[in-house]
Formats: C-alpha cells, structure tokens, sequence
C-alpha cells in the first residue's frame, strides 16, 4: 500500500536540507592573518601615528571587519581613518559590530575598553590588505633624559592567529635601546639611529 507524504512533511524535508546547505556555506567561511606591518612615528609632541597593514586572506564572501584598539586611562586616539590600495574608505558608517553598510565606508566607536573601527567592503575567496590608521596621544612618557613609548604593536585583543608580523618604529631622535615583548616571542629587534625594526 502506497501512502503519500503529507505536505508539511516535505516541507520540512527541503527546511532541513536548506539548513544544511546554509550550514555547508558557513563551515567554507574562513579568513587567515598572513602578515601584519605596524609603522609607527613618534612625533615631536609625543603623540605616535600609526598605521597598520593588516593582510586577510579569505575563503568565501565577507563584507566587514574591526580592529579594537585597547586605550589606557589618559590615553586617546583621534584621525582614525581605513585605506586599501591607497584609496581612502569614507567615514560614517556604522561601528556596530556584525553591521552592513555599503563598501568601502568605514565607522568608529569608543568602548568601554578604546577604540573600534569597523570597516565595510566586498571580498570573495581572496587576499586584501587593509590599513588602519589613527593618531595615538598619552602613551608616551617624558623624563629627564629619555621618552619611554610602551607600544604593544600587536596585542591579545585578536582572536586569529597571526602569521607574520614586522614593525617599525620612527622617533624624532636618536633611539638608545628597545624591547620586543614577551620574551617567549622569537623575533629581532633592530637599532639603526632613530629607527626600530622588529621582525
């Protein structure tokens, strides 16, 4: 004896299978940090311009990203702005994280912990290096004799693991010593005048 399926059956037979196939698609949704280039430039007021090269490799479509820039007490950043390629993102758009907005626009929003930045743009299965840059004031420390800039270039605020990662540090003057941190990372700092390299 033959018995039909109820509709609903088969409804919610091609529910599931939608799901699965949306659940598929997620799964082949990843990105990697292959490298990161952090450029820094003390400036005689003691405020450091940054910028950061971040390169994302993608697998599948992605529309945003953030960078959380953690602030300590007495410390802001102002000019925060995105570029890839050389072309400059817009600001105003939204700085919420999981938002949309349409691409090459980018938002910033203070936190309770600093600074984020939420950039839009259209990426299929492809690498992109975007650059992230902001002015950072009250982090550098005059003394008598020296100016002391305890800059974390890459912090534990990222949740990917990075591939690579190179900065550079310019000073206004003469820079007598620097430290790369912690000591369980393997990479060279390199003294030469009023620059730093750490690779």
């Amino acid at each position: 004896m033959r018995r039909a399926l109820p509709g609903g059956a088969l409804a919610l037979g091609a529910v599931l299978l939608a799901a699965l196939a949306l659940a598929g698609e997620a799964a082949a949704q990843s990105f990697s940090l292959p490298t990161a280039d952090v450029a820094v430039e003390v400036q005689p007021d003691g405020s450091l311009v940054v910028d950061e090269s971040i390169t994302y490799s993608f697998a599948g479509d992605f529309s945003g990203a953030f960078r959380e820039i953690p602030l300590r007490d007495g410390e802001t950043i102002d000019e925060a702005a995105v570029f890839e390629s050389g072309r400059a993102y817009r600001p105003g758009a939204s700085a919420e994280l999981g938002s949309s907005g349409e691409p090459d626009t980018f938002g910033a929003t203070r936190t309770d912990k600093g600074l984020r930045i939420v950039w839009h743009y259209q990426a299929s299965s492809e690498a992109r290096t975007f650059r992230v840059h902001y002015r950072l004031r009250g982090l550098a420390t005059a003394y008598d004799d020296i100016v002391d800039v305890n800059l974390k270039v890459w912090g534990d605020e990222w949740k990917q693991r990075l591939g690579r990662l190179t900065a550079t540090l310019t000073a206004p003057a003469r820079v007598e010593r620097a430290w790369g941190h912690p000591v369980g990372v393997r990479g060279d700092v390199t003294l030469a005048g009023e620059r730093v390299e750490l690779r």
